[in-house]
């Protein structure tokens, strides 16, 4: 049997992707048994500000970007519209410098949080998200599959090594553990992305070019995000604003960590059509049906195996992330379910679309993040994730019938 080249890189990004959610976990193992949960809890604290702040700052003009390059139709507009993106990546990176800084002094001066000094110690580190986005994004438009499957899988790697022999012999730290963290993920992706040959010429038209795409497309998806995707981060920071401490955004966010894998497969698959996606009128039912019950298929065995797991894996003290990540998978794969049709309506620039689906799943997640979390906690933080990914999937697959309505002429993608 031969694959397709759109199967072979599936399969590629699949295997590279689970491969990675499998280090990951070891990389997570290591850092709760290096750390007490309060000190661990710090460190999500402020690489979920890192995350949040980083949405915020993109603009669009990454999503624009990789439509550019889906639909561009030489080497040499591709690599002169990677000039301009990375041009944006590293304005963008000096920008979130000064935003780390400020956010020290208002942790100090206004919160009067012990760990305010963690924001200028990964001040240099801090565009580690910022790259990822770009990777993923970017690299999706172009069809580099392979350099989205090393993205996802030597950072994790590479840590996994050098942390562990760090913190064996010379022991573990907050400061530690978010310099190598960020910092082993940023110089690696800062190479994937060079890797690809950007060409700084013709900034000036080529940026004119993003700039109408992003008008157009871009900035629409760009407000939406910060509606649905951006609004996730909440959580990690309103349980430690909320909280006597930070223990709870480690719970949390360790369990999401744990439960993301059931979002890949889903994703993978809208990843890796995404430019055959933009000459399509729809997606093969064929593909619908067989994501549909490979998703469902890995939630039950998640819930089967994970309790198990943690208790082998985990150190005593997060065995409460076993339950948490059970009820956490359910909306991982709503979330990656409804990034199949995101994909193909952003293939089709349909921006309005997936704006109008983040606003209302974000506003459902704004909500239950401030109001649920302050009532009931890391509980009011798991039912607002699941009712929002939920929102957000029946917004996506009614915007989807919505646009296939009209009768197209070309066959769909997936078959």
């Amino acid at each position: 049997m031969v694959l397709s080249k759109s199967k072979k890189q599936a399969s590629v990004l699949y295997v590279c992707t689970i491969l990675g959610t499998a280090v990951g976990l070891l990389v997570s193992v290591l850092n709760t048994r290096s750390l007490l949960t309060t000190d661990y809890g710090d460190v999500r604290y402020v690489n979920n500000l890192i995350a949040f702040f980083s949405g915020i700052l993109l603009f669009g003009f990454f999503v624009s970007g990789s439509r550019l390059l889906a639909l561009s139709k030489g080497e040499t507009e591709t690599r002169e519209m990677k000039g301009v993106l990375v041009a944006i990546l590293l304005a963008t990176y000096l920008i979130m410098c000064l935003i780390m800084a400020m956010s020290g002094l208002v942790h100090h001066f206004v919160l009067h949080k012990e760990f305010s000094h963690l924001f200028y110690v990964v001040i240099p580190v801090c565009g580690s998200v910022i790259c990822l986005n770009y990777l993923n994004t970017t690299s999706q438009g172009d069809n580099s599959i392979y350099t989205i499957a090393a993205g996802r899988l030597l950072p994790s790697v590479v840590y996994l090594v050098v942390a562990y022999l760090i913190y064996h012999y010379y022991g573990a730290s907050s400061k530690k553990m978010l310099l190598l963290q960020n910092g082993i993920s940023m110089v690696l992706l800062l190479a994937l992305i060079f890797s690809t040959r950007p060409k700084f010429t013709h900034l000036r038209s080529s940026f004119c070019k993003l700039r109408e795409e992003n008008k157009r497309y871009g900035l629409q998806v760009y407000i939406g995000s910060l509606a649905n995707v951006s609004v996730q981060y909440v959580a990690g920071i309103s349980l430690g604003l909320f909280g006597a401490d930070n223990s709870n955004v480690g719970f949390y966010t360790l369990a999401l960590t744990v439960s993301m894998p059931l979002s890949m497969l889903p994703q993978i698959i809208g990843t890796t059509y995404f430019k055959q996606f933009a000459t399509s009128p729809s997606i093969a039912p064929t593909l619908l049906r067989t994501t549909g019950v490979l998703t469902v298929v890995s939630l039950i065995i998640f819930v089967l195996l994970i309790h198990p797991v943690v208790r082998l894996l985990y150190p005593a003290t997060y065995g409460s992330i076993a339950l948490y990540a059970s009820f956490l998978a359910i909306a991982c794969m709503f979330q990656g379910l409804g990034d199949v049709f995101n994909r193909f309506l952003g293939a089709h620039g349909k921006g309005t679309y997936l704006r109008d689906g983040a606003f209302i799943s974000g506003g459902v997640a704004l909500l239950g993040y401030i109001v649920a979390v302050y009532f009931w906690g890391i509980s009011g933080a798991i039912i607002t994730r699941i009712s929002s990914s939920l929102v957000y999937f029946a917004c996506m697959v009614y915007f989807y019938r919505k646009f296939i309505d009209a009768p197209k002429d070309t066959p769909s993608v997936g078959k």
